[in-house]
């Protein structure tokens, strides 16, 4: 940002009364004021000098408190400036460049630097901002107007580099499903994740303390003498993969930036969702992306504990002090990390080979979070739906009718939504029947149906 002009009204009404004592000391023949002309045009030169000829040494330095937010979080901005210079400046403003994923007033007015003299100088000014958009964004550099003491000559420029704070996707609480996820003491599972599973295949064993009531086997409790509990229902480790589509030609609407999707940010906030609630119910994750490698990941269950993660979820904390990129590789953490950083692909090949993924986990429930997928990348998810003994689809942007109807054909059980719609109720579909449709929470924008398509019966998008 800069300034055509040096020169400040205050300078420029000096050189005036300098014009003036100049004209006058000519007209009436005054060698006073022709002095007081030249002190004057000299102010404003040493001025300018002052401010344009020295190249004093900056050091911008920003904290953030914290370096992770999740959306709708607000981040607290420290911005320290240390100069060393030989002549004392007034830095009268300063504005922090802000981008467009995060929004706040970074904006003022600094002290003056004092009295002349070699040294290092550090002043310091604070703002927050408040994160609209998940992802990596850069603070910086900072602007500084800098003025002469006498505030005549003024310079705009760019000191200082960016600071990168990450935002992660918002996490929101989802209901309890029985038939995707373990119950909090992991002592019982769906049964129809247990096929071949009978009274044949029961093992007891002596009822320790802590062991559920529920899990008592009164025939070998009265067979033995002493209470005893069934073995194939002991605690354990169960597993889910959460399959998140990024292909963008999936999640672009008509009146969307290329640059900014929010169908596709609604899919990754609802992907954080499902993969924060299965890990805290003590589910192990397996979180993949099915249009790139950049997304593929297993969550231990373990890593439910403590963390990054946006309330009502967990505290988000500060990130770096419990290592930041340090984060074990199966931690919930660096998942949701991954999910912030994450990009819609625009590769041709929009869906990778899904198959050797799901086929080293057949006993686990797939569920997968799906944008308008055409007709043609359906034989991926046609394989998935074969290879999982409970695959359900969520739509939550909606999707052609066709392509709804040959999902639900090749066994996944599938539930529409439309942007906007609340996560939980979509998530709570899941436990209801197939192809249940949600309606939005507000009206707000205007659906696809307004551009092309139109709701067919049932409810679920169709898009012509």
């Amino acid at each position: 940002m800069k300034r055509r002009v040096p020169l400040t009204r205050r300078a420029v009404g000096v050189l005036v009364a300098a014009g003036v004592c100049l004209i006058f000391a000519r007209g009436i023949g005054s060698p006073e004021l022709l002095a007081a002309a030249g002190l004057l045009v000299a102010l404003v030169a040493a001025s300018f000098g002052a401010v344009y000829l020295e190249r004093p040494s900056l050091r911008v330095d920003r904290t953030t408190r914290p370096d992770l937010v999740a959306v709708g979080g607000r981040i607290a901005v420290e911005v320290t400036i240390a100069e060393t210079s030989a002549l004392p400046h007034v830095h009268t403003e300063w504005k922090d460049r802000v981008p467009p994923g995060l929004a706040g007033s970074a904006e003022g007015t600094l002290p003056s630097t004092g009295v002349a003299g070699i040294g290092s100088r550090r002043r310091t000014a604070e703002y927050t901002v408040t994160a609209l958009r998940r992802g990596e964004h850069e603070l910086g550099p900072l602007g500084l107007t800098v003025s002469d003491p006498f505030g005549l000559v003024v310079r705009r420029r760019d000191v200082g580099g960016t600071h990168a704070v990450v935002v992660l996707p918002e996490v929101v609480v989802l209901p309890e499903i029985p038939a995707l996820t373990a119950s909090r003491d992991g002592s019982t599972r769906p049964s129809s994740l247990h096929v071949g599973a009978g009274e044949d295949d029961i093992i007891a064993r002596p009822y320790l303390p802590g062991d559920a009531i529920r899990r008592l086997h009164w025939r070998a409790s009265a067979h033995h003498g002493e209470l005893m509990v069934r073995q194939e229902e002991q605690q354990n480790d169960p597993e889910a993969t959460v399959l998140l589509d990024t292909a963008a030609a999936h999640w672009a609407w008509p009146d969307d930036d290329p640059s900014y999707l929010p169908a596709f940010e609604q899919a990754v906030s609802l992907a954080a969702s499902i993969t924060a609630h299965l890990v805290d119910a003590d589910n192990r994750v397996n979180l993949v992306g099915a249009g790139t490698e950049e997304l593929s990941r297993e969550i231990s269950a373990r890593s439910a504990a403590g963390g990054l993660r946006s309330s009502p979820v967990g505290d988000m904390g500060d990130a770096l002090a419990r290592g930041g990129q340090h984060l074990e590789e199966d931690d919930l953490d660096a998942a949701l990390l991954d999910l912030a950083l994450l990009r819609p692909s625009v590769r041709p090949d929009r869906f990778l080979d899904l198959s050797p993924v799901i086929a080293a986990r057949r006993s686990q429930p797939v569920i997968a979070i799906l944008g308008d997928v055409e007709e043609g990348d359906l034989g991926e998810l046609t394989a998935v739906a074969h290879l999982s003994p409970l695959p359900v689809a969520l739509l939550p942007a909606g999707g052609r009718r066709r392509s709804i109807e040959l999902l639900e054909s090749a066994g996944w059980r599938c539930h529409v939504g439309e942007r906007g719609a609340s996560f939980q109720a979509l998530w709570s579909g899941t436990s209801g029947p197939v192809t249940t449709t949600l309606a939005p929470q507000s009206s707000g924008r205007g659906g696809r149906g307004g551009r092309g398509g139109r709701q067919g019966a049932g409810g679920a998008y169709v898009r012509r």
